[in-house]
């Protein structure tokens, strides 16, 4: 496929393992920034559940973004908020999300932002403007590995 022809040994060489994330632009180009993020520590010493949960949050975002012409490593603190606006208070969006899920997604994006030492960090789950006061706590555990 693609010029692959032996697809495990091409994951084996990038350092891929079943069930990493490939971030792919709607343009179908793999972002490299964002794949060296999965294979980061950072990353990858999370609990299988909260790699997955969190791909999935910083793929919502990245879309997002997308269809407003911003690079996720350009985005704004303004961005973000309009983001979270989106994210959990527009009725344009169906989908709204709580406090407890907004407070996951920030802890998300605030790991890649600080991972790509974007500064000044456009979100920051640390700062308490950009959590969400109704929320109940959730853990996030790290893999041992």
């Amino acid at each position: 496929m693609l010029g692959v022809r032996d697809l495990s040994a091409a994951l084996d060489a990038v350092g891929l393992r079943p069930g990493d994330p490939v971030f792919v632009r709607p343009d179908f180009v793999v972002d490299a920034e964002l794949l060296q993020f999965a294979l980061s520590p950072e990353f990858r010493d999370l609990e299988r559940e909260s790699r997955r949960n969190y791909a999935t949050d910083i793929r919502l975002l990245l879309s997002w973004l997308w269809q407003r012409g911003v690079p996720w490593q350009s985005a704004t603190g303004a961005d973000l908020r309009a983001y979270r606006e989106f994210r959990v208070d527009s009725p344009m969006n169906p989908q709204r999300v709580g406090g407890t899920k907004w407070n996951r997604e920030a802890a998300a994006l605030t790991r890649l932002y600080k991972w790509a030492k974007v500064s000044p960090l456009p979100l920051d789950v640390g700062r308490r403007g950009d959590r969400a006061a109704s929320a109940r706590s959730s853990r996030v555990s790290r893999e041992i590995t």
